[in-house]
């Protein structure tokens, strides 16, 4: 992820945010560095923005803060890919610099309109946070234009310190936006706004009203149209757990159904957690032109400790991912280019495990592992990575509790957390065992670890920082086998 050799003008703020990143790029390391997953050159980085296609490329914003690894004023970060996995740096977009937003540019989307590249962000002064845009021609460069959705077009239940995330789309003639929000009640919602021009916007409806079940907003909201249905994404603060759903403090939901954008209703048909891991928060989607849904979310969560920022850095992005809909339920996969990155393939077929199996040449840190387990009468079965002597990370079925478990308390180093959280070390998911076969896709880059299970039924990230390179598979109070298992190594 090399820096754009063109990065100078902008903006004042952004200028001295891009000489600074140029400057402390060697300072930054740790051998925590993902090498195909998006993060940022120096500091902090979280929410993913304005996620779009223009100008002949993918581009990726974010919520940056260069200066340091924590989260602080927040600038606007840019990356650009022609594939979704390998990353070119280019200026910073926006800075906290202007006469709205002097206390951070906070996160939005962005839209393409009559050849020009527009970016709609919270712009936030003292505790108001309103709605601004900017403007590029060229796509790396942008003019800010202002306040497009001041904080009086709020419903008068609304308040004004609490209004965020604007997510930008078109339908028929008119842009829609949603904006998350909370009510003085501290009831998170989720509004929608209208617009011909992207500059004159009129309030539509709610479409989304919690019950306080959360302790907060909804952040990061998100809509796609997908099999002619529509869904909403959103990412509540303090959502209540339900069983082994929404263990986080922080979660993120998807809704299925039907939006009527003109009168601003959304008729929610099913709703569920979009990843069961530790490190998954505000998910972004956009629309390839070949027609798929792409999706991007920060590898990362709140109210936690954050290891790599001894090193300089704070933050990362998961590997894309292509959405569908299966029976009215969402379904994820790896975008389908990080198969051109594939070197070195290892095959095995019907392996027999005992309790620890180590197989030839399947191991390292940056690779992808496809295998299907057959459960036999084991009580527990799976694999464990990032191995070295007495540390690792482990995700297998466990029988008795009918799910599938993602462990990284041994990994040898505390993640130290929210008290409203219960742990930061072990998730688990249901999924479906028919034939008592169970598949899995994991790919490891690093410090981190996504796990596709069946085919996207359901996904686990987290981010694991063990210093092994060790896999093994394992079966306990019985017996199992891999019926078959691809392994690569993942070389960008």
């Amino acid at each position: 992820m090399k820096p754009n050799s063109s990065m100078t003008g902008g903006s004042y703020g952004t200028k001295i945010a891009d000489l600074y990143i140029v400057h402390n790029l060697a300072a930054v390391g740790g051998g925590s560095r993902h090498t195909y997953h998006a993060m940022p050159p120096v500091g902090w980085m979280n929410d993913p923005n304005g996620f779009n296609e223009a100008f002949g490329k993918y581009h990726l914003f974010y919520q940056f803060y260069p200066y340091g690894p924590s989260w602080d004023s927040m600038h606007w970060g840019h990356y650009t890919t022609q594939d979704f996995v390998k990353w070119k740096l280019e200026p910073t977009a926006l800075a906290p610099d202007g006469p709205d937003d002097s206390d951070g540019c906070f996160s939005g989307s962005s839209v393409v309109k009559d050849g020009k590249l527009y970016l709609i962000y919270t712009s936030v002064m003292g505790d108001r946070q309103t709605q601004s845009l900017a403007v590029s021609s060229d796509g790396v460069r942008f003019e800010k234009l202002g306040v497009v959705i001041p904080s009086d077009l709020l419903p008068k239940e609304c308040l004004k310190t609490d209004f965020r995330d604007p997510k930008v789309f078109r339908r028929g003639k008119f842009y829609y936006l949603l904006a998350g929000s909370m009510s003085e009640k501290g009831e998170g919602m989720i509004l929608e706004y209208r617009s011909e021009d992207l500059f004159a916007w009129e309030f539509v409806g709610v479409l989304r009203r919690d019950d306080l079940t959360t302790r907060g907003i909804y952040e990061c909201p998100d809509l796609f149209e997908c099999g002619g249905k529509d869904v909403m994404l959103a990412s509540p603060q303090g959502y209540a757990t339900d069983d082994w759903r929404f263990e986080n403090v922080q979660s993120s939901i998807y809704m299925v159904g039907k939006l009527n954008a003109e009168k601003g209703e959304f008729k929610k048909e099913y709703e569920d957690e979009i990843d069961g891991g530790f490190d998954f928060y505000a998910p972004q989607t956009m629309k390839t032109k070949d027609g798929r849904v792409v999706m991007i979310a920060w590898m990362q969560m709140w109210q936690r400790f954050f290891p790599t920022a001894k090193h300089g850095w704070t933050g990362s992005m998961i590997l894309p991912r292509e959405l569908t809909l299966k029976n009215g339920r969402l379904y994820q996969a790896p975008v389908r280019e990080i198969e051109r990155y594939r070197w070195n393939p290892i095959h095995f077929n019907n392996v027999k495990i005992g309790s620890r199996n180590e197989l030839t040449k399947v191991s390292g840190t940056k690779i992808e592992l496809l295998f299907t387990l057959d459960l036999g009468d084991a009580k527990r079965v799976g694999i464990k990575f990032y191995q070295k002597g007495e540390h690792d990370a482990r995700v297998y079925y466990d029988r008795e509790k009918d799910r599938v478990i993602f462990d990284r308390s041994r990994m040898g180093l505390e993640i130290t957390h929210d008290p409203d959280e219960k742990d930061a070390s072990v998730r688990s998911v249901k999924v479906s065992t028919e034939g008592n076969l169970l598949s899995m896709r994991i790919f490891l880059d690093v410090s981190s670890c996504e796990v596709f299970l069946n085919g996207g039924e359901r996904t686990m990230t987290g981010n694991v920082y063990a210093e092994g390179d060790g896999i093994s598979f394992f079966a306990e109070g019985g017996s199992a086998k891999i019926v078959s298992l691809e392994k690569y190594d993942i070389v960008v």
